[in-house]
């Protein structure tokens, strides 16, 4: 089937961006970009924990998941001082970990990390909102897409401007009753799809977002 250049443009606009692997909660400096790489060829069940002060360590050959886990938390921490410092595992015997899981491991290090914000770089769709989405394309200017972290979604198009269609893609979605605990936030409007990583979910699951150009 060949795909119209409107729905083209739709995915190279609203697609998340692709990486080698997914990217850890903090940032990985030069040393740890090398050496994970190096552990990526490694043989057998294998754990490469970091930390956010650049510390690392890649144990690799094991005939146990749990006992790599362990070896490679206690020599990545092993320099340590601070609890807020200490390592989390971000790949697992070749497999990123999830930033769900990273997180889990950061909060348990760190429990105000529970009181910041995470920035939505694993936002996933339904099948009907993700139908909708595809479909969003088709659709006329000005237009807008608005979802809640339940899951619960809404768009408009043909409005006067991008700021009307804005309040009414917003106001639909919060007529849905989950919204009302996770305030419904815009996703895309016209033909810009909005970045999901620069999405930052709040505590009380309120979404900020940067301000569109």
């Amino acid at each position: 089937m060949k795909l119209r250049p409107s729905l083209v443009l739709l995915f190279v606009l609203l697609a998340p961006p692709a990486w080698a692997f997914d990217p850890p909660v903090f940032p990985l400096n030069e040393a740890q970009l090398k050496a994970y790489d190096e552990y990526g060829a490694a043989k057998g069940v294998k754990v490469f924990a970091a930390g956010p002060q650049g510390q690392f360590s890649a144990q690799t050959a094991f005939a146990s998941a749990a006992v790599a886990v362990r070896a490679a938390l206690t020599d990545c921490d092993k320099t340590v001082r601070q609890k807020t410092s200490r390592c989390i595992v971000i790949d697992l015997d070749g497999a990123p970990v999830p930033l769900a899981l990273q997180y889990a491991q950061l909060m348990r290090i760190d429990e105000t990390v529970a009181e910041g914000p995470i920035p939505l770089r694993d936002l996933s769709l339904d099948v009907p909102a993700w139908g909708a989405y595809q479909g969003f394309a088709e659709k006329g200017e000005h237009k807008a897409f608005a979802l809640s972290l339940k899951r619960v979604w809404a768009r408009s198009w043909d409005a006067a401007n991008i700021e009307e269609a804005e309040k009414e893609a917003l106001e639909a979605c919060s007529r849905n009753e989950p919204a009302s605990v996770a305030p419904c936030f815009i996703i895309a409007r016209d033909r810009a799809g909005v970045p999901f990583e620069q999405l930052q979910a709040q505590p009380d699951l309120s979404v900020s977002a940067p301000k569109p150009q």
